[in-house]
């Protein structure tokens, strides 16, 4: 997906709320009128509002399963604003250049870091609540 476009920057922003449909790249799992697209003061700039049970709404990126991403930096940022008494996870299927996949899933439910060679639970507890927060 990424792989033949340009990623000598210093990043590469996939997740851009800019543009007319920004979201066609994605896969909605779930009910399409739980994730929008809405202007935030706070931040300047329009952002993806994503609603519901973690267990029923999703994203995914790429829309096909067989498709890759191709990013090749070093690091992973994430800006999110989680709501008072709202929880959030995130899972990344990873795949190095041998070709093995591992799993990290980051949430706010986690109290302890779990890990395996090929799995790892991260909690995300040192998020604030009620700004936006890069991770």
């Amino acid at each position: 997906m990424f792989k033949n476009e340009y990623q000598g920057g210093a990043f590469v922003e996939i997740f851009s709320a800019q543009g007319k449909n920004p979201g066609a790249k994605w896969k909605i799992i779930g009910s399409p009128s739980v994730i929008w697209k809405e202007f935030d003061k706070e931040v300047k700039s329009f952002v993806f509002v994503l609603e519901g049970s973690s267990q029923t709404n999703k994203i995914q990126l790429p829309k096909e399963n067989k498709q890759i991403l191709g990013l090749i930096q070093r690091f992973l940022v994430l800006q999110i604003y989680i709501p008072l008494g709202q929880d959030f996870s995130t899972e990344l299927l990873i795949t190095d250049l041998g070709n093995i996949k591992r799993r990290l899933y980051l949430s706010t439910v986690h109290k302890e870091l779990s890990s395996t060679p090929l799995h790892a639970k991260i909690p995300l507890f040192m998020i604030k609540r009620k700004i936006v927060s890069a991770t």
